[in-house]
């Protein structure tokens, strides 16, 4: 008799287990697939500036992220995928970086106090709508690693 009870709360362990994580799968989908509808694709701002005073902008540019507005803007982009950390970008337009000079290319966000530099992949920022970004071909400290801002 004990070992026929030891099996019984077994099973109604085991259907419980199976219940309650069939319960939250279900939750984190519905939760995932309405997030994905809501965020969509956003028109933003992008722009480009080579660092040389030539300054291209591509206003109502449609992007989940900042990389996919820059691959439906037309633009030419050299990368290297990170897996989990992001996209590197390496060069846009033919436009490399020049590590011997310390040439690199980075994005920045416009805020209500200036240009913010953007501290992720751009793959990995999803954009909001209106939001405008530019990416900045420009020198880096040296020493502190620090982007010049945009002027």
């Amino acid at each position: 008799m004990v070992l026929r009870n030891k099996w019984a709360l077994a099973s109604i362990g085991l259907l419980c287990w199976a219940i309650v994580a069939s319960s939250l799968s279900a939750y984190y989908y519905y939760q995932y697939t309405d997030l994905e509808a809501r965020v969509g694709e956003a028109p933003i701002n992008l722009g480009i500036d080579y660092g040389n005073g030539t300054r291209i902008w591509y206003n109502g540019t449609l992007g989940r992220t900042i990389y996919d507005a820059m691959i439906n803007a037309g633009w030419t982009v050299k990368s290297k995928d990170y897996g989990p950390m992001g996209i590197y970008i390496n060069a846009i337009n033919g436009v490399e970086e020049e590590p011997s000079n310390y040439k690199y290319w980075g994005w920045w966000s416009w805020t209500a106090y200036g240009w913010s530099h953007g501290g992720t992949a751009c793959n990995k920022y999803v954009v909001s709508s209106g939001e405008t970004i530019l990416w900045y071909y420009s020198t880096v400290d040296p020493v502190t690693f620090e982007y010049s801002p945009p002027p």
